[in-house]
């Protein structure tokens, strides 16, 4: 660098000897050349210089706006709540299932598996699960990923029973965290806006919560407590190392949604205004007004009745008005400002906006398989941040309530132990899909039950069924009609 910046200095004092303007042209381009141009301090984006700060200090300041933000277009604008919707229904659906794969040699543990599936299936229920008794686990699911695009995380709190042998849980708004625990504490450890990280590991120690919304019209001044770690799940996607609390996953589209929104809202108040005028009348004696001054029996009616025979002023003319709102540009300009959301929103835009009009066989196709991508990302990302902690717990419960005595000699083992099976979807197109299901399976480069689970099946369910039709079918003798009429 410094004989590169002597090599410049050189050429441009000897430019300078012959020509100023030259050798400062020479300097500049010379310069412009080793900089990066997203660093350019002149131009048109010369005040476009954001503070280089941590992630949790941005937070820190924009946080509440941006939930609120957030909230309101989730409750008014149709395209992002029923992206909300659309959302959910592809990732959690009738619900994420654990599928336990302990083994007992060689072999999948068949009895112990069974009972610990029999045992979550009667504990996810909603009046076991849930502290309320509102939701099933899988409806809390869908609420807590409804909670991670709109707010950007969400607290999940275990409840233990009075004697501890079971818990529920309960989901609880970010609101909640006191944010005035937040700095260094009196015990050494460090406290941001209501998590309290140990000193030494940097692992959160406990949660400070409150009691109540602060926001709630009923139970008043909230108080918080502290809660154990253990006892605590913050599921929140971090975007930065020095992330602590989680943003909105529609915090980039928030502004562009808005002004769309209020765009398409002046659009239609300019239409309805423009159509409440249907006919104006111009007359040649403006100084007369239309009827004779003061009125009378000239003067024309404010409805035009159908067939009616009008006797119109001397003088008078009649313009029909033209209406021209929302206008030729009004479709161009939403469709492009759609196709900004659904990036942001990792949804193809036919689906976002719900507008198959200009779609084509294969570019819904390519649009669908990798919008599904996205739907397996958000699902792998539920299964580590939420589904395997909740496991856990649940693990534990059994173990306190005497049913599983060997935990805390294998609990690794039985934590890692277990397939979440997320809701699939349909083959695109079914004949060309299934015929490269069986070109796979042929050529060993896949399983049924990797098939089964794409599809959203559980493929030990699935053979279980088969079983029992097959014998079925023989009861009824159906299988030997089967095999005479082949």
């Amino acid at each position: 660098m410094k004989a590169y910046d002597a090599w410049t200095s050189l050429v441009a004092g000897s430019l300078g000897l012959f020509s100023p303007g030259r050798a400062m042209a020479f300097r500049h381009a010379r310069e412009h050349y080793r900089s990066y141009t997203a660093a350019a301090k002149t131009g048109p984006n010369q005040r476009w210089r954001p503070k280089n700060e941590s992630a949790d200090a941005l937070i820190r300041k924009d946080q509440a706006l941006i939930i609120s933000r957030c909230r309101d277009l989730a409750r008014n604008n149709p395209y992002i709540s029923g992206a909300i919707r659309k959302i959910c229904n592809n990732v959690v659906r009738q619900g994420i299932k654990p599928q336990a794969r302990n083994r007992k040699g060689d072999r999948l543990h068949k009895t112990l598996n069974d009972r610990l599936e029999t045992a979550w299936a009667r504990w996810s229920r909603r009046e076991n699960a849930d502290v309320l008794g509102h939701d099933s686990y899988y409806a809390l699911q869908a609420l807590v990923l409804c909670h991670l695009w709109v707010d950007g995380e969400c607290i999940v709190h275990r409840v233990w029973e009075k004697d501890r042998p079971a818990f529920k849980i309960e989901v609880l708004e970010c609101d909640l965290l006191d944010c005035q625990v937040d700095g260094v504490l009196p015990n050494g450890n460090i406290a941001r806006r209501g998590i309290e990280y140990d000193k030494t590991t940097g692992r959160p120690t406990a949660y400070h919560i409150y009691d109540s919304h602060p926001g709630d019209y009923v139970l008043g001044f909230p108080k918080s407590q502290c809660y154990p770690a253990e006892d605590v799940i913050h599921v929140f996607h971090r975007e930065r190392a020095s992330q602590f609390r989680g943003v909105s996953w529609f915090a980039a589209l928030v502004m562009d949604a808005f002004d769309l929104s209020e765009y398409q809202r002046f659009e239609r108040i300019g239409a309805k205004l423009a159509a409440a005028f249907g006919i104006f009348l111009k007359s040649q004696y403006p100084e007369a007004g239309i009827g004779g001054i003061g009125g009378g029996p000239e003067d024309p009616p404010d409805y035009i009745e159908p067939g009616r025979i009008q006797k119109l002023p001397t003088g008078t003319e009649i313009q029909f008005a033209s209406h021209k709102r929302p206008g030729e540009t009004y479709s161009p300009y939403v469709r492009t400002s759609l196709k900004g959301l659904s990036a942001g929103s990792a949804m193809s835009y036919a689906a976002f906006a719900n507008d198959y009009t200009e779609s084509s066989y294969s570019a819904e196709r390519s649009a669908s398989l990798e919008e599904r991508l996205s739907y397996q990302g958000q699902q792998a990302f539920l299964n580590e941040k939420l589904n395997d902690p909740v496991w856990a717990w649940f693990l534990e419960g059994l173990y306190w309530a005497g049913d599983l005595p060997a935990y805390p000699k294998n609990a690794e083992t039985y934590r890692s132990e277990v397939f979440w099976q997320a809701p699939g979807w349909t083959w695109v197109d079914p004949l060309k899909d299934a015929k490269a299901a069986e070109i796979d399976i042929r050529l060993g480069i896949t399983t049924r039950r990797r098939l089964a689970a794409q599809r959203g099946l559980d493929w030990d369910d699935t053979v279980e069924q088969l079983k029992r039709e097959k014998e079925q079918m023989a009861e009824a003798g159906l299988l030997e009609q089967k095999k005479a009429s082949e």
